[in-house]
């Protein structure tokens, strides 16, 4: 006697094709959102496949190993080969030079299956195998890219520790301690010049070193979704160099949202923005340093 499927994380319908007891077939569906938030689907099958409205196209060939679920906080991994050529592009870029110029840094990663009663027939409903994010990148060649995804217990791995005694302030930019509004200080732009991966000229016009340490989202072109970590903002053509290099060169007229940055310091937390914060400040800059000891 054929056991019925449980029911638990299926849609009905899907549930009622699996224990009918009927042929089916069955495809992988990947997401990869980036870190700006850009969201790219793409499916193993030969052609597009849609359900609830959203498309995974036939793109590059995105192959996997096992899954393996583990219990307790161990992080669970899954191996992912993409396969790519010239014409699988995103952003306009070519995928396999995107992913090595850390496109796919900090992105998420869902890996979905599809059931179906035959190809010609609409998706019954999808059922999530994994889902995480992309932390290691490897074997980069003019084929294909090796990424590592790892389950979202990654994130359990970062030392959170006690607050340390130490003159920088210990609070994030725009965290809930700092009380900062991220969307008070988004500043729009747009790239000028002849830009490059790692540094560009902007129209922007802030003072000498506002949006040094600061972070940049393209909202258009090439690196579109993608955001980066400014290193340095000079006054002067309202340049920009990146801590790393984008995807893809940037083209004059591309636009951006670009936010200040924090040195963490008491001076910078009083004068830097609209109002004097310091009042949130968790730095200790008055305690004298080691070498005052004897």
């Amino acid at each position: 006697m054929r056991t019925p499927i449980d029911a638990s994380g299926f849609p009905g319908a899907t549930v009622a094709l699996l224990n009918s007891g009927a042929p089916f077939v069955m495809a992988d569906l990947y997401t990869i959102t980036l870190n700006g938030g850009s969201v790219y689907r793409f499916t193993g099958h030969q052609t597009a496949l849609t359900f609830n409205g959203n498309t995974w196209a036939k793109g590059p060939v995105v192959s996997r190993g096992p899954i393996s679920h583990k219990t307790g906080t161990a992080v669970s991994t899954l191996a992912v080969t993409i396969a790519a050529n010239a014409t699988d592009l995103i952003n306009g870029t070519p995928i396999l030079p995107f992913i090595a110029n850390k496109g796919f840094d900090g992105a998420s990663f869902k890996l979905e299956r599809a059931f179906l009663p035959n190809w010609q027939s609409p998706i019954t409903g999808t059922l999530i195998d994994f889902a995480g994010y992309v932390t290691s990148i490897k074997n980069i060649s003019r084929a294909s890219a090796e990424l590592t995804v790892s389950s979202g217990m990654i994130r359990l791995n970062v030392n959170m520790g006690p607050d340390l005694y130490q003159a920088p302030c210990l609070n994030v930019l725009f965290s809930p301690a700092c009380t900062l509004l991220k969307a008070t200080y988004a500043v729009t732009g747009a790239v000028t010049g002849t830009p490059t991966a790692s540094a560009f000229n902007t129209n922007l016009t802030k003072a000498d070193g506002y949006f040094s340490q600061g972070v940049i989202l393209f909202t258009s072109g090439a690196n579109n979704g993608i955001q980066r970590a400014v290193r340095s903002y000079v006054n002067a053509s309202g340049a920009m160099t990146m801590t790393f290099p984008l995807p893809a060169a940037p083209a004059a007229t591309d636009t951006f949202t670009a936010w200040p940055g924090c040195d963490h310091s008491l001076a910078t937390c009083k004068a830097k923005f609209l109002a004097d914060n310091s009042v949130n400040f968790r730095g200790q800059p008055f305690i004298p340093v080691p070498e005052t000891a004897i």
